[in-house]
């Protein structure tokens, strides 16, 4: 049921195709390039890039979201109504709060590392979903302790969050919130 939920899968597939459409019906392309490049041999260097690029964008519009209380409240109210995040609920929320969070820089991300391919589309599209149900789950991962020792997030600087809502603002890089002065050591 999370996975069919509009605001999970549902709502970036629909996003691409309504572009796709948009792209062929009109002269505006809205379709990033590294979705065109159809070679399937994976760059980690790009793979790379894509995270950065998103979770920098990501954590801009997270920040934002936290800042001004009228967006707060009219698209990341409903993620923060979870307390205790689950892996069931990661993929759930309002759609405005996808909508802003995530197409928007995911769609500018895509534009940004053009030199990206179908195939570290696919890749970082993979990992950052598994990414993301894993920080949102309910119990720690054998896995945890070499996520942090690698600078990457781990659900429990991902549930720091959640305890303090303007802290750990990044999906997956905690030295983006080292940087801008967000980070909060939950552990």
């Amino acid at each position: 049921p999370a996975l069919m939920a509009y605001e999970g899968i549902t709502a970036p597939v629909f996003y691409m195709a309504l572009c796709l459409g948009i792209s062929q019906a009109t002269s505006v392309d809205l379709v990033p390039s590294a979705v065109k490049t159809l070679s399937w041999a994976p760059s980690p260097v790009s793979v790379f890039l894509l995270f950065l690029v998103f979770d920098l964008l990501m954590w801009h519009i997270h920040w934002l979201q936290h800042k001004w209380r009228a967006l707060y409240k009219a698209t990341h109210y409903w993620h923060h109504t979870i307390a205790s995040p689950t892996m069931l609920v990661a993929l759930t929320g309002h759609l405005p709060d996808t909508c802003l969070l995530i197409l928007v820089p995911l769609h500018a991300t895509l534009f940004i590392v053009s030199r990206a391919n179908v195939a570290d589309v696919f890749l970082f599209a993979g990992l950052a979903l598994l990414h993301l149900h894993m920080i949102h789950s309910e119990f720690y991962h054998p896995w945890d302790a070499a996520l942090r020792a690698l600078g990457l997030v781990d659900t429990t600087a991902h549930h720091g969050h959640h305890l303090r809502p303007r802290t750990n603002l990044a999906h997956f890089f905690v030295g983006i919130d080292k940087l801008y002065g967000t980070f909060f050591d939950a552990a």
